[in-house]
């Protein structure tokens, strides 16, 4: 339990993306952001000044000090959570934090331990299951629209060259920070264990088209030494696979300018396919017929609500996605890896 009706919260890595959180907590009555953390001082007071947040701190350390914060949000580069969600355990602050959660499972590990030891609530930030129609898939899942899953197919890409997107930083395309495609779109990880449950075994193919290529913090360009585009085949514990892809370097666009998951699953008496970003289509039954537009119902909730919600209870059985999921997410990360260089299928922990 907090002390306030409302939840407070620091976001720690007050950058771009912050915008996108600020706007998923604008929409809820029952949390205020109070405070920004940014290392560069100038941006840090233009972020302040935009969303109207009091307080400005330089060094995340110095936020978690204040005892008028009851949880953060860090939305910092990868390899900086593993450090941060830990020193935040052990001030007592509820920790939020994107994906991927840490850089390798054990790292996730760490943290997971470190907030349950702490008694504070954590959440992994798959926002995915909200954003896309992978949520209100799941329903008609539930609900036995497609029978038994049989497989599923996964495909999120990101136009992300160079002479599309000059603004793209380097930091995605680093094995320590970023990680390419594996690490980066590990929500299609989440995806398949959210829609056919827990993932036994892997096999991968990563590849990487653009080897040495310039970005906008980096004009002179460097190598590139992750994979910028991947292909996985996942086997579920309880019977059926699905097939995921993942890319950097795809130039289709959406017909709203991005690029959406597109989804299908197919089952012993139905399938469904997304239609957009949420929209579903589908055919349940035994006669023969084409897919129809089904209704996707009201949106998935987010992970940003599920939080809040779970720290003003004191109960972590609200959170849907909890560091166990980034860490079950990033063991299949790091077998897809060992996969890849082993060219084997490689069993996932159980």
């Amino acid at each position: 339990m907090t002390s306030s009706s409302k939840l407070r919260v620091g976001i720690i890595g007050a950058g771009s993306f912050a915008n996108t959180h600020m706007n998923q907590f604008g929409r809820l009555d029952n949390v205020e952001v109070t405070a920004f953390m940014r290392r560069n001082p100038e941006k840090l007071a233009e972020m302040q000044k935009q969303w109207d947040v009091p307080l400005g701190y330089t060094d995340y350390q110095e936020m978690l000090a204040n005892p008028n914060i009851d949880a953060v949000d860090i939305i910092t580069p990868t390899d900086s959570h593993r450090q941060i969600a830990i020193d935040a355990a052990k001030a007592g602050k509820h920790v939020l934090c994107d994906k991927p959660l840490a850089m390798t499972a054990a790292d996730c590990r760490e943290m997971l331990d470190a907030a349950e030891s702490a008694g504070v609530i954590h959440s992994t930030n798959f926002n995915q299951r909200g954003n896309t129609a992978v949520g209100r898939m799941k329903r008609y899942i539930d609900d036995g629209f497609i029978g038994g899953l049989i497989h599923a197919n996964i495909w999120w890409g990101m136009t992300n060259q160079h002479g599309t997107r000059p603004e793209i930083l380097s930091w995605r395309f680093k094995k320590e920070t970023g990680g390419g495609t594996v690490y980066e779109l590990i929500h299609v990880f989440d995806m398949a264990r959210f829609l056919g449950g827990e993932v036994a075994r892997v096999t991968s193919v990563l590849h990487t088209a653009d080897k040495h290529r310039p970005f906008n913090d980096l004009p002179e360009g460097m190598d590139v030494h992750v994979p910028d585009s991947s292909a996985f085949l996942l086997e579920f514990a309880n019977g059926g696979y699905a097939v995921a892809h993942t890319s950097f370097v795809t130039r289709m666009v959406d017909a709203d300018g991005g690029t959406h998951a597109r989804i299908e699953v197919s089952g012993t008496s139905g399938v469904i396919h997304t239609e957009g970003r949420h929209g579903l289509k589908g055919y349940s039954g035994e006669a023969r017929g084409g897919l129809a537009e089904l209704e996707p119902g009201p949106a998935y909730p987010q992970p940003y609500e599920r939080f809040v919600n779970a720290c003003l209870a004191g109960d972590q059985s609200l959170v849907e996605t909890s560091f166990v999921d980034g860490l079950k997410a990033a063991e299949i990360v790091d077998a897809a890896y060992e996969a890849w260089e082993t060219k084997s299928w490689v069993d996932i922990p159980r």
